[in-house]
């Protein structure tokens, strides 16, 4: 049973500049709930393929998370799934604008394994829906903060 949460955001700044920033992997823990140490594994450029290496903390527990680049079309389009084993989960990050306003639209959907997220997902949904929307419009408060716009 998959669980899909998304939410679209309007930025006061070029695409080229959202795209910089969202697509450059270290800047994910700047905005990213709970993310850290994130980098492509090698270094060098991203791309359909590449592995993003990153640290997921979330209740005080941390876990090393490997994630696969599954699209990268820039400057409209990224996403990653983890390859890891832990909660599968795919990110998709599209973008669009011009020289002065950007828009982004951005989707998390998890595929729950263990029993808690089951739940979350399955008869209490509605609160895991609330929550998960919160947690997003964080992230795009932290957006907006890193590249400097109001939040």
């Amino acid at each position: 049973m998959a669980a899909a949460f998304s939410i679209e955001a309007d930025f006061d700044c070029s695409l080229d500049r959202l795209w910089a920033y969202v697509s450059h992997v270290p800047n994910q823990d700047h905005w990213v709930f709970g993310m850290s140490d994130s980098e492509v594994v090698g270094g060098g450029e991203i791309g359909v393929g590449s592995e993003i290496v990153g640290t997921s903390t979330e209740q005080g527990k941390s876990l090393r998370v490997t994630m696969t680049v599954r699209e990268y079309d820039p400057p409209s389009r990224i996403s990653w799934d983890n390859t890891d084993g832990h909660t599968p989960f795919l990110t998709e990050v599209t973008c669009s604008g011009d020289e002065s306003k950007s828009r982004m639209s951005y989707q998390v959907t998890l595929y729950p394994t263990a029993f808690l997220m089951k739940v979350f997902m399955g008869p209490l949904r509605p609160l895991g829906t609330i929550i998960a929307n919160r947690m997003l419009r964080q992230e795009i408060v932290h957006l907006r903060r890193a590249l400097g716009l109001q939040a």
